[in-house]
């Protein structure tokens, strides 16, 4: 009878472990759930916080250029070359970014990747 009972507790005490176990796993799956919604809503944050920053300076990079062109027109008495000019200097800087493309997307890169980690160690 002794043994028959010494079963019988080796099977709750093994059972127990069981449910903590399992307890334990739930746990730590929905804390790396919050964890990862957590990290998603601040990358989430910045990018759209950055998104909003590109539009505004793109907005005004689009009228600074307006107004060189049209300042150029003047000074070359038409108004279509100061917007040929305006023209050939997109295409220049465009054309200088196609050249670099590997460096920036190095430094893109790298810049990301220390975002990710920066986030990772819950520094803002």
């Amino acid at each position: 009878m002794s043994n028959n009972s010494e079963d019988k507790n080796l099977n709750t005490a093994l059972g127990d472990i069981k449910l903590e176990l399992l307890s334990y796993i739930n746990r730590r799956i929905r804390f790396f759930r919050l964890d990862a919604y957590e990290k998603l809503s601040i990358s989430a944050s910045i990018l759209g916080y950055g998104l909003i920053v590109f539009c505004i300076v793109a907005v005004m990079l689009f009228f600074i250029l307006l107004g060189i062109a049209f300042f150029i027109g003047e000074l070359l008495d038409s108004q279509a070359a100061g917007f040929g000019v305006m023209a050939l200097f997109s295409l220049l800087v465009l054309l200088i970014v196609f050249l670099l493309r590997k460096k920036i997307k190095k430094s893109l890169l790298n810049k990301t990747i220390m975002f990710i980690r920066k986030v990772e160690a819950n520094e803002e």
